[in-house]
């Protein structure tokens, strides 16, 4: 079903798509508005709805941009507190990032909404059409011949010198790709993040090689980076990048292939791949059917809108644009944005970038916005951004999929004393298949921003983990370079390395309540990550009542972790049940609190058992100190007694290995299907040490174990040590939302 507006524009596939979530969540009932939007529409009226059979001499407007400089025009001469903009079904092609400023702001305690007209669905979109396609009659050398008689070739549009993804309507086609293979060792047997040696034979000397990129899992199973290329010198096994990857290239410890190329001619063998050839101005592509279909666009845009308030990066205080909502829209087809040249920039891991237009909503500078019953889709960045003043802002509602990068990003100032991003909340999103670009991507990323609410969420199909709050930055002034993001001229000289409690007022990420999220089938791709993952942040993060479930990776991946210079953190009422991984279900390096949780079943739960994967310990200490740690009142079931449940480890450093007689650890309670035997032993050996000498290890008697019933049985004796039941029904997302189950 496609409709011809008069603007001569295509209502893609996408549209119809969207309109399901639209329909049932994304517009309001009433029809009513201070300005109307449409594809039809004419920047020359005056934005009013048209009335049935009325000649087309006045209308809605044709483009946002109108409808926002008709609102600026009506705020200077009314008195209204709130003003709506509705916006028709249809697809709205930018061709340059829609800014909304401080004089878009709502007038004070009022607001300004743009929605989507009930029951219709608009679309926002970046995407130029890539038309006039012809089938290949002559073949570039090195085309492969499976490819020969099957690709079709167009030129760049037209304000294109290139472009990075190709989508054909709602889908992403995958650009040509070559054989994976695992970096080799170099003759000095020393790794550099911009040179590699290859296998014989994985890379030539191509002829396009200017256009070509590498995607590569560098020496470190959590990080990604997509580099181009210089040289490949094919007698020695060495290529050089023009920029570096994050990481020195070499081999990883759980990801056995991890370097691919992309967009070379000689790759380009099988149907829905392309290449982009800048040289030539031209794109060739092997369609899935018999010829390329009529709704394939490029991306122009990293960012289709931005609400962007006055900052003052240097100084105290920002001017933030207040009181804008968005609602029932849909977001598409947005560019992924280069990110060579950026170092020290990154957050955390290089999971994504500081202050930089990656996202297709962008917030920089915001207060009291809400983005409601949205869709993110079919694009290739990061979807939504809340960067530096972010306050009060609300996230509900929405779908987040098939995505390049991180599905929900909010990051504050680097570490210093500006502390302004905060209080805002995420709610009822389902946010799925992100990372489908850049796979070192969490679905949710907080960084430096605190006092948030992360709740009810549906998180699943990601590459990588689910849930990530972190402050980890580089702490050594004298190496400006690892880390520009912290703001040494507010933090001053330390005289000598502080402890985490004497940065810890500098670390923003503080105080954020992470509950009822239903997260599963993450970790699908990278070699390390977690369901939740929280590191560097400072404390007083509570992480509760969540359900991790049925997450299976071939790598290190815990259900939940406290990492590296992470103290305080409240991990409570959570329930994680059959993920698989080489790991722990809890993890915890420092002083953080394990109360009241369920850990159970770490075991391989749908993929045949390999003998490296396999699960570390159901509760994990690593990192010293953990005085003062409380582990209290979690039940630990296990199926076989192949697995510790507890591991105590100091896998590196000095410091010695930390131990559960360090913490306050009472009232568990741990059984074995297999093995009655296996907790007992535990507790025989931990209790002379006066730890642990309430816990039981006997059956704590789950309505059913085998369909994943975890609910206490009446008389169990789980509750005899004060265990309080963990209500999954209140547990992902929330009834309204279209995609609710019970």
């Amino acid at each position: 079903m496609r409709k011809l507006f008069s603007n001569g524009s295509i209502v893609i596939p996408l549209l119809l798509f969207a309109s399901m979530f639209t329909r049932a969540r994304g517009a309001e009932e009433a029809t009513t508005a201070d300005f109307f939007v449409a594809a039809n529409g004419d920047d020359r009226w005056s934005g009013r709805l048209a009335k049935p059979n009325e000649a087309h001499t006045d209308g809605p407007f044709a483009t946002l941009a109108c409808a926002r400089d008709a609102v600026r025009e009506l705020k200077k001469n009314s008195s209204k507190r709130d003003i709506v903009v509705r916006i028709r079904g249809g697809l709205y092609r930018l061709n340059e990032t829609l800014v909304f400023s401080l004089e878009d702001s709502a007038p004070k305690g009022g607001t300004i909404t743009y929605a989507a007209y009930k029951n219709e669905t608009p679309i926002l979109s970046s995407g130029v059409p890539v038309r006039d396609w012809r089938k290949l009659r002559e073949y570039p050398m090195h085309l492969p011949a499976a490819a020969r008689g099957k690709v079709w070739v167009a030129e760049l549009p037209q304000g294109l010198d290139r472009f990075f993804t190709l989508y054909d309507g709602p889908e992403r086609l995958p650009g040509a790709r070559g054989e994976g293979f695992a970096p080799a060792e170099s003759a000095d047997k020393i790794t550099y993040p911009d040179k590699f040696t290859f296998p014989t034979g994985a890379m030539r000397n191509w002829p396009d090689l200017k256009d070509a990129e590498l995607l590569v899992i560098p020496t470190a199973d959590y990080e990604m980076s997509i580099l181009p290329l210089a040289s490949v010198d094919e007698n020695n096994r060495v290529a050089t990048t023009l920029t570096p990857a994050s990481r020195p290239i070499g081999k990883v410890k759980f990801v056995p292939i991890s370097a691919w190329v992309e967009n070379v001619l000689e790759v380009l063998d099988l149907p829905g791949e392309w290449v982009v050839s800048t040289s030539e101005r031209k794109v060739y592509l092997w369609p899935r059917g018999e010829k390329p279909g009529g709704n394939i666009v490029a991306p122009k845009l990293t960012e289709l809108v931005r609400v962007e308030g006055k900052i003052d990066y240097d100084g105290p205080r920002d001017e933030p644009v207040r009181g804008l909502i968005f609602r029932g829209l849909t977001f598409s087809h947005a560019e992924r944005y280069q990110w060579q040249g950026y170092t020290g920039w990154g957050l955390q891991h290089h999971w994504e970038m500081f202050d930089r237009p990656t996202a297709t909503l962008r917030f920089r500078g915001a207060e009291h916005c809400i983005v409601q019953a949205c869709r993110f889709t079919a694009t290739s960045g990061t979807a939504i951004r809340l960067d530096l003043h972010c306050q009060k802002n609300r996230i509900v509602d929405n779908e987040i999929s098939h995505i390049g990068g991180v599905g929900l990003l909010l990051a504050g100032y680097g570490p210093g004393t500006k502390d302004l991003n905060k209080q805002n909340e995420v709610i009822n999103n389902w946010i799925h298949h992100t990372g489908e670009i850049h796979w070192a991507s969490p679905a949710v990323m907080v960084w430096q921003s605190g006092e948030n609410r992360i709740a009810n969420n549906l998180i699943n199909y990601a590459p990588y983990s689910g849930i990530t709050l972190s402050t980890r930055a580089g702490w050594n002034p004298k190496n400006p370079t690892a880390d520009r993001t912290v703001r040494w001229s507010e933090i001053g000289d330390f005289q000598k390395p502080p402890d985490w409690y004497e940065r810890e007022r500098f670390m923003h990420a503080r105080k954020n309540v992470v509950e009822r999220n239903d997260i599963h089938d993450v970790m699908e791709t990278m070699g390390d990550g977690d369901g939740v993952y929280i590191s560097g942040t400072g404390g007083g993060n509570m992480i509760r009542q969540n359900y991790i479930h049925h997450c299976d990776s071939d790598g290190m991946a815990d259900g939940i972790r406290c990492d590296d210079d992470q103290n305080e953190t409240i991990i409570e009422g959570n329930i994680i049940f059959r993920t698989r991984c080489i790991g722990q279900g809890i993890c915890s390096k420092g002083v953080n609190h394990i109360v009241n949780n369920i850990v159970a079943d770490l075991l391989p739960s749908r993929r045949p058992i390999r003998p490296e994967r396999i699960v570390r310990g159901y509760i994990g200490l690593e990192v010293n100190p953990v005085t003062g740690s409380r582990i209290e009142r979690n039940i630990i079931v296990s199926r076989q007694n192949a697995y510790p449940a507890m591991i105590q480890d100091r896998r590196y450093g000095t410091g010695g290995e930390p131990s559960l007689r360090d913490c306050k650890a009472d009232n568990n309670l741990y059984f074995c299907l297999d093995d009655p035997a296996w907790g007992r032993k535990h507790l025989e050996k931990e209790q002379p040490f006066g730890v642990e000498t309430h816990s039981l290890a006997v059956n704590p008697l789950f309505v059913d174990f085998e369909k994943g019933d975890l609910r206490l049985k009446p008389g169990s004796p789980a509750m005899k040590l004060g265990f309080q039941p963990i209500e999954i029904s209140a547990v992902g997302l929330l009834p309204g939302h279209p995609h609710y189950r019970h």
